[in-house]
């Protein structure tokens, strides 16, 4: 008995050490969709501001597909020393759970929230050639041919934001799915498909330089530096909202001295200088907080997501 507990002891005076010394050696951050999406690139400026403060490298590995799947199960069977981190979405932590009867991860058990990092919103955008300028001519032209007209997903948040608009519009759209989101980006322009809800790191390039057409917003009021497009809640769509997130989070079983000190270096990245030119360039907005907020944060949106994708009948065969 002495013996245990005197290791006890030992292991407990020993963590704040281990903490002291993390990281002493190169960090993953996992990102569970591909390159130039909205979670890749948070999680680039991330991974720069903390090895400028560690001076440890700090590496994104993509791991896309299977809507985040892949990167969610890679992160979740990592070893639990923080020195993997899992950037990702609602899509993984939220949404997921509700699509398939099984996954490979538990969106709760299976990891140790550390903070949010950003939210935002999405942006509706139709090809060019549709006669289509606004959400009241998309509900229009989408009865006159319910089935027709195709709405592409590359992640859980851009389908669940199309999934809730058919069921509030009563509209019928055919949906597609993609592996990344710049794939369907690719595809509307090279009109393939014929709707997009799309985050703005995205979707804002190709709206703004005149290759697709935007016609809306997914924030509750109208968004800023986009004021110029209404939100869907105000076209037609009474209290319709879809505001995608991103926050970081460990392996379960990961010590709470090495969480808290991922919290402090997570937390300083996102106030940093880079990572606000980054909202700036994309329309987010911060999103720090306690691993307790977070948690709370995600239960609610657990919750949320669920009912839409019961209503929606998005459950996976």
């Amino acid at each position: 008995m002495r013996f245990i507990i005197s290791l006890l002891v030992g292991i407990t005076l020993a963590m704040p050490a281990v903490a002291q010394d993390y990281p002493n050696r190169p960090i993953r951050i996992i990102a569970p969709f591909g390159p130039g999406t909205a979670t890749d690139t948070v999680a680039r400026v991330i991974a720069s501001e903390i090895s400028n403060r560690t001076g440890q490298s700090v590496v994104v590995e993509n791991r896309a597909g299977a809507e985040g799947q892949i990167g969610a199960q890679a992160a979740a069977t990592a070893a639990p020393d923080g020195y993997t981190v899992f950037v990702t979405t609602q899509t993984t932590q939220a949404i997921n759970q509700h699509v398939y009867k099984t996954l490979s991860y538990d969106p709760v058990k299976s990891f140790a929230p550390i903070s949010g990092l950003s939210r935002g919103a999405q942006i509706v955008m139709v090809r060019n050639d549709l006669p289509i300028k606004s959400v009241a001519e998309l509900i229009a032209f989408a009865r006159t041919q319910p089935g027709k007209l195709t709405f592409g997903s590359g992640n859980g948040s851009s389908r669940g934001a199309a999934e809730l608009f058919k069921i509030m519009a009563k509209v019928d759209l055919l949906g597609v799915p993609y592996k990344t989101q710049p794939q369907v980006v690719a595809d509307l322009l090279g009109d393939r498909i014929d709707v997009i809800f799309c985050d703005f790191t995205t979707g804002l390039p190709p709206v703004r330089d005149g290759r697709a057409r935007g016609i809306a917003v997914t924030s509750p009021q109208r968004y800023p530096g986009l004021e110029q497009y209404p939100t869907v809640a105000e076209s037609g769509v009474p209290g319709y909202e879809s505001q995608p997130w991103n926050a970081a989070y460990v392996p379960a079983g990961t010590p709470r001295p090495i969480i808290d000190k991922l919290n402090r270096l997570i937390r300083e990245a996102v106030l940093s200088e880079a990572y606000g030119n980054l909202m700036r360039t994309t329309l987010g907005v911060v999103f720090p907080g306690s691993p307790e907020e977070l948690a709370a944060f995600q239960e609610n949106e657990i919750r949320k997501w669920g009912e839409v994708v019961s209503v929606a009948g998005m459950k996976e065969p």
